[in-house]
């Protein structure tokens, strides 16, 4: 169950202390300071100040325990209300942050499409990249919208403007360019967070925004899960023939994929320099996953050291992710990974009178022509999940929660139901 609780750091008992936040949730353990709070070690105690009646300023209408009981309760709201997934502590940052970054007096557009410029800039130090990818595709998404409206409203996109009204003219707009209600709610969810870091500007935000509800589980139950190579299927690719060289590299580095788990931002960087060694001859890989800033250490599987000990050592040739996507699509081709799979394939669709869009297409597709780079982390969850404890393998993925790694296994009734079964035979009953 989430829980929020709040510590100080400093040692010097009559120095005052930048307070912390602490949240928790399973494998969640999220800490991040509460800048506009502070308390002397002298004054706290068990998570609260021993003085009733203390306040940060003599203008304050709230004392210090009344605005973390406060804080402890928003947290618990938009944590069960928005149900983040990704970048868990810029979410925690955005709620803390609503009230002290009224302190800098800053000034700020009210047009919605500007602020997301705004919103990369103030945070530019503390998001990801894959956070500023995601800011500039709802920017440029929301560009196009208002740039098809005709209404002055919807045009000229104000954050008061963002009622439910919009919502629905939003959705309906997304659903005429074929994105799936998924990728809607997505955006949506990160226009909402955006919402709250503009408001603690003093930015006038509709107060619907603050009660939109995304149930993306929902709406996407029905949709195909995302594929992945069987333990058989990965012994079919390591024994077929490739007819060149540049497709045996791009072999070799999918095989990485799947007996690592990593990102493909993470395991094509691989080189033989991240790898250590203990005590006890066992070999590790340590690296910094791009996307998550973690600091990984992770066994390195026999699989992986023979694709090291075929190539002196090394990890296979560099190559882009672009060239990667396209080989190993025949990789797989040569190894007869080619059963018929109803799944989603990015696709030109042609529009009477617009333009081509790109989008992901739904039907059957043989099982090679729906292989991606992302297809290693999904095989190696799906493959070893029931077969290692859950928190060893959320050691290996990087997950942060049992929630976020379920989204990677694709198992089917069938399949869960003998591993099911395996497991109590392997107990006796």
């Amino acid at each position: 169950m989430a829980s929020v609780s709040f510590f100080i750091r400093g040692k010097v008992a009559d120095k005052e202390s930048t307070i912390w936040a602490k949240f928790r949730d399973r494998d969640i353990d999220i800490r991040v300071p509460v800048p506009y709070l502070n308390c002397k070690p002298k004054d706290w105690k068990d998570g609260k100040c021993k003085i009733p009646s203390k306040k940060m300023h003599k203008d304050d209408t709230e004392t210090i325990n009344t605005r973390l009981t406060q804080l402890e309760a928003n947290i618990i709201s938009s944590y069960t209300e928005d149900k983040p997934e990704l970048d868990l502590k810029e979410w925690l940052k955005s709620i803390i942050e609503h009230k002290s970054l009224k302190v800098e007096k800053a000034s700020y557009s009210d047009d919605v499409v500007s602020f997301i410029d705004i919103y990369i800039s103030l945070k530019k130090d503390s998001i990801t990249e894959s956070t500023v990818k995601k800011a500039n595709v709802v920017k440029q998404l929301l560009q196009r919208y208002t740039d098809s409206k005709s209404k002055k409203t919807f045009r000229n996109l104000k954050f008061k403007d963002l009622d439910n009204n919009f919502r629905i003219d939003f959705e309906k707009y997304c659903q005429n360019e074929v994105y799936k209600v998924s990728n809607t709610y997505k955006n949506l969810k990160f226009l909402k967070m955006v919402c709250t870091v503009a408001e603690s500007f003093d930015i006038e935000v509709h107060k619907h925004t603050k009660n939109w509800k995304f149930e993306v589980e929902k709406v996407t139950r029905n949709d195909p899960k995302s594929i992945y190579l069987t333990f058989d299927e990965l012994n079919k690719i390591e024994q077929a023939e490739m007819p060149h060289d540049y497709l045996d590299n791009a072999r070799d580095w999918l095989l990485v994929a799947c007996y690592t788990a990593q990102r493909v931002s993470d395991y094509l960087r691989f080189t033989s320099s991240m790898i250590v060694e203990d005590a006890e001859s066992q070999k590790y890989l340590e690296f910094i996953q791009q996307k998550t800033g973690a600091k990984m250490k992770i066994p390195l599987l026999k699989k992986v050291q023979e694709i090291l000990d075929k190539r002196d050592g090394e990890f296979p040739r560099k190559i882009s992710d672009v060239k990667f996507n396209l080989y190993i699509k025949e990789v797989c081709k040569i190894a007869n990974i080619d059963e018929m799979i109803y799944n989603g394939k990015v696709m030109s669709i042609e529009r009477k009178g617009k333009p081509k869009i790109t989008r992901k297409v739904f039907g059957e597709f043989p099982k090679y022509e729906l292989v991606t780079s992302h297809i290693g982390r999904k095989s190696f969850a799906s493959n070893f999940y029931e077969k290692i404890p859950t928190t060893y393998l959320l050691n290996f993925t990087g997950h942060t929660t049992e929630r976020q790694l379920l989204a990677y296994i694709n198992k089917t009734e069938v399949e869960k139901a003998k591993s099911t079964a395996n497991i109590f035979n392997s107990l006796g009953y």
